[in-house]
């Protein structure tokens, strides 16, 4: 499935990525034409209060925004069988979904806590996530933002990679660099990328998501269409 294109100003598009981890958000902004790789602008760091309203300024200023984190709780999927998640989350996640086939690219490493449920003290930097979501969407209304799973796009990019990476670990050197490699040849990156560190390379390929789906370029995403399904989505690079 691609996303819907924007109208870029003179031909230029401008993105945004955010990994929400559990001690900052790292933002990534990327601008190039709908015909040629992005290229990084802009970094941002966010930790606690500090860092929000510029974050928010950045944002503004683009068409499109993926986020690496859930937007809300809700209710669960309704499937039978299935196990409390988001309806995004099992169709990314199940073998038996209501799809036709199992999308390549999940599991996702956390479930979000249905409404009412328990929740865990693990998944607290969901709640802060959450509060986050309301603050973008409220003060950047024209900014079309969506969840995204970086982890699953790397999975994606390593299964088609010529040959196919057998990936690392997230959290090593290894991996990380790993993960690097698969984005040099979907965009301009700077120099010394590996220095990043895991949360600003997940932030890149959050951001890489916001430009496929700007540019209706390859991206797929992860729903249902059952009855009652909760409007979830997650998109990956395709």
């Amino acid at each position: 499935m691609t996303g819907r294109a924007s109208s870029p100003t003179n031909g230029i598009v401008r993105v945004g990525g955010i990994d929400f981890g559990t001690k900052a958000v790292h933002a990534v902004f990327l601008t190039g034409a709908v015909d040629a790789l992005p290229a990084v602008e802009h970094v941002h760091l966010a930790i606690g209060d500090r860092g929000q309203a510029e974050l928010e300024r950045l944002c503004a200023d683009a068409s499109h925004v993926g986020i690496d984190a859930p937007d809300r709780q809700t209710a669960g999927c309704l499937l039978p069988r299935v196990r409390p998640a988001r309806c995004a989350e099992v169709a990314l996640a199940a073998t038996h979904h209501g799809l036709a086939e199992r999308i390549v690219g999940g599991p996702v490493s956390m479930l979000t806590p249905s409404t009412g449920a328990p929740f865990p003290a693990r998944l607290a930097w969901m709640k802060a996530g959450f509060v986050l979501w309301d603050r973008l969407r409220s003060r950047c209304g024209s900014v079309q933002f969506f969840e995204t799973y970086p982890s699953g796009s790397f999975t994606r990019l390593a299964l088609t990679a010529r040959p196919a990476v057998r990936l690392k670990p997230r959290g090593t050197a290894f991996g990380i660099a790993q993960r690097v490699a698969l984005l040099e040849p979907l965009v301009m990156h700077p120099d010394f990328l590996e220095m990043w560190g895991l949360d600003g390379v997940d932030a890149l390929a959050a951001a890489l998501a916001a430009f496929r789906v700007a540019t209706g370029q390859g991206v797929v995403v992860a729903e249902h269409d059952h009855h009652g399904h909760d409007g979830s989505r997650i998109t990956l690079i395709a």
